[in-house]
């Protein structure tokens, strides 16, 4: 195979399908790139890229969200994001991204709980972040919070991008492919929530190139204590130790809680 033409052709083909089309192509050049290396054909290196796709992107979405019905949705809300429709909307799409459908129960609990000692939280980077910028209402944030989402679908960048105008949060979306780069703006705090098991499906070495490269003081970095389907497989024990492990070669500080359906670390960096 000829790599570098192969390559166009794999990306090409891949992003034709509709369920990769709203990708960052940075990604999907990435993943490709790797493929090609061990496939016969481009056919073999297609579907390779799509399978890894499917682990690395699509994990906790079900379904394609119906982002046209919902930003019609968004522009009827009040433009209070406390206000009970408002809040309704969020809690209801939270509900479509596994990762913070298993957190709706202790969502009450877990910001406050994070970042109680931290306080005032002034601005937030939140990395592959899903719907997760919908909890903001409850994040005991200041009002004039500056958040950053970084995400890998042109959709769902456009959306929230809609819902910080509506809301009036000094908030920008963008594309953020995490295994190529890493996002070099300054920030108090910075979130990786059930990200890192997703990076490491596609690159074994993210974790530390990621979290060395971030510039935020603090890092709240987590991951599932069950699978999707609902099964604990010794999940816990196993990412406790592994992740554990990476932070005593650091040296940084750190605190560990667990939430009911999340292993939590806030990690001191410093500037």
């Amino acid at each position: 195979m000829n790599q570098t033409s192969d390559l166009e052709a794999v990306v090409q083909q891949v992003l034709g399908k509709k369920k990769y089309q709203q990708l960052d192509p940075d990604l999907v050049a990435f993943i490709a790139s790797r493929e090609i290396k061990k496939r016969a054909s481009r056919k073999e290196a297609v579907k390779a890229t799509t399978n890894k796709l499917h682990q690395v992107a699509w994990a906790y979405f079900e379904k394609q969200p119906p982002y046209g019905a919902l930003l019609e949705q968004l522009a009827g809300l009040p433009q209070d994001i406390q206000a009970a429709q408002s809040r309704a909307f969020c809690m209801n799409l939270m509900q479509a991204h596994a990762s913070t459908r298993e957190r709706l129960p202790t969502l009450a609990d877990f910001y406050p709980t994070l970042f109680e000692d931290i306080q005032p939280v002034q601005s937030i980077l939140d990395l592959a972040c899903g719907f997760n910028p919908l909890a903001l209402a409850s994040m005991p944030v200041e009002s004039s919070i500056a958040y950053t989402a970084c995400d890998i679908f042109q959709d769902l960048q456009t959306f929230l991008q809609a819902f910080f105008d509506h809301f009036h949060i000094k908030g920008k979306a963008m594309l953020c492919n995490l295994l190529t780069q890493v996002p070099q703006q300054q920030a108090q705090v910075a979130l990786l929530l059930k990200t890192m098991p997703c990076l490491e499906q596609a690159d074994k070495d993210s974790t530390l190139r990621v979290l060395q490269g971030l510039q935020a003081r603090y890092m709240v970095v987590s991951f599932p204590v069950r699978s999707i389907g609902g099964r604990e497989k010794g999940m816990l024990a196993n990412y406790s130790n592994q992740f554990e492990s990476v932070l005593a070669d650091l040296g940084w500080n750190h605190r560990k809680f667990v939430f009911a359906s999340e292993l939590v670390y806030r990690i001191e960096k410093g500037q």
